[in-house]
């Protein structure tokens, strides 16, 4: 049977690269360098945005309303960083959250510690559907931020081209 569709939709996890890369290794990197990144990006105005985020998902108006609740139990960044770990530990998809892990992940794709698992078809399939000029997206819970990092640093190299 021949395809007459103009696009393909695709997710990610168990679609182009295995769920286990996104849980085993994607989600544990984000953990342990959660605490360090913020450390040691703490003031770059990058990190603005999610903070207000963060707040905002938490409950808050601001990030430093947030941190005036918190009556000064902790840090502004060990708040942050023990929010974040806890909607980890709830599978949460809030937007804050993926935001944080989407800068985690992008300092690890750019080093090279994280390179994205697709499968070993991704390739072949992706370069036939452009051939046949298909509108190829992503539908996903991640950031697209997130999607752009991944596909853009694969085990196969940029593959974002494709979509």
């Amino acid at each position: 049977m021949k395809f007459s569709g103009s696009g393909v939709l695709l997710d990610i996890e168990g679609t182009t690269s295995s769920i286990s890369f996104v849980y085993d290794e994607m989600f544990p990197f984000a953990r342990r360098e959660m605490d360090g990144f913020l450390r040691s990006r703490w003031d770059d105005s990058e990190l603005d945005s999610t903070r207000r985020q963060m707040a905002q998902d938490a409950g808050f108006e601001s990030f430093a309303q947030w941190v005036e609740s918190s009556a000064g139990s902790c840090l502004p960044r060990e708040l942050l960083c023990h929010e974040a770990i806890r909607l980890m530990d709830g599978d949460a998809k809030a937007t804050g959250l993926k935001q944080l892990q989407g800068l985690i992940w992008q300092s690890g794709f750019e080093t090279g510690e994280l390179r994205a698992h697709v499968y070993e078809d991704v390739l072949p399939a992706l370069t036939s559907w452009q051939q046949q000029n298909l509108d190829v997206r992503i539908f996903s819970s991640g950031s697209v931020r997130a999607q752009h990092l991944f596909f853009r640093h694969t085990i196969e190299g940029d593959l974002l081209e494709f979509f």
